[in-house]
Parts: C-alpha cells; structure tokens; sequence
C-alpha cells in the first residue's frame, strides 16, 4: 500500500451486509465513492450540496471497475486506500484498494470520472492547479495525451 498515499477508513453497517453478514458488492461501489470523496477533502475542497466542489470543478463517473477479492464482514473496519494514477484533458483515473485491519485486499478497482462544465454539463478540460496537486500528492502520477 505504499503507493498510495491517501487512506480512509470506515466500519461495515448491519444495513451494508446480506444475510450472511457480508457486505453488499454494490457497496463497494458506495465505499469508493466515499474514498474519492474524502480524497478531495484532503486536498482541502469540500463538496457542495449541488456536486460541485468549492473550487468550481464537478466531476461525474463514467467507468467503474471493480475486482472481488475477500469478503469484508459486519463490524469490521476497512481502509479505503485511493490515489489519481492518471489524468488527461478532460478525464482523470482513481485507482483503489479495500483491506482489512489483517491487511487482506478485499477487492480493488478503478475509475474513470470527467470534469464537466458546471453550466453545459459537456467536457471540460482539467485545470492547471488540479493538475499541479495531484503532482505534488502523488508518487507515481502520469499526465496521458
């Protein structure tokens, strides 16, 4: 996990798990969302009631992937470990991984979110600064044409 350098963790709710007592795959979904969330957060930009952050910019996913890996149970807390791996003119990649407190991997994933116009909901390209901080954040970051 070295090569990411944000983390953020949370406990499974009863309301999260099946039956069995083992977390929802579509949580999961829920659960990156969170870290990608909390990502920004980081960076120091909150989110705004209407989705776009503080500073303007407002990003909708287009590709999720996600790979099973181990079940996580209900009770136990988990690390949501997240990093931007790359970023193009309009598009940019998180890439993720779910582990436990025993450091198993309960799954990973990716996804690719676009940075819209607040006004045309159309592509719009990334900024210069969110470019620059995710540089300046990231170890091992990449800039695609």
């Amino acid at each position: 996990m070295s090569n990411f350098r944000h983390k953020y963790s949370v406990r499974v709710r009863n309301y999260e798990v099946d039956s069995q007592g083992i977390v929802h795959n579509s949580v999961y979904l829920q659960y990156m969302e969170v870290g990608r969330i909390e990502y920004r957060r980081n960076l120091g930009y909150n989110i705004q009631p209407n989705g776009v952050f503080d500073d303007g910019l407002m990003f909708v996913v287009v590709n999720n992937t996600i790979d099973y890996l181990a079940p996580a149970k209900l009770d136990e807390e988990i690390d949501i470990f997240t990093k931007i791996s790359w970023v193009k003119n309009s598009s940019f990649c998180f890439e993720q991984e779910i582990v436990n407190k025993k450091g198993i991997t309960v799954c990973r994933g990716s996804g690719i979110l676009v940075n819209l116009d607040v006004n045309t909901n159309l592509p719009l390209k990334i900024t210069d600064k969110f470019i620059d901080e995710i540089k300046n954040f990231e170890i091992d970051f990449k800039i695609k044409q």
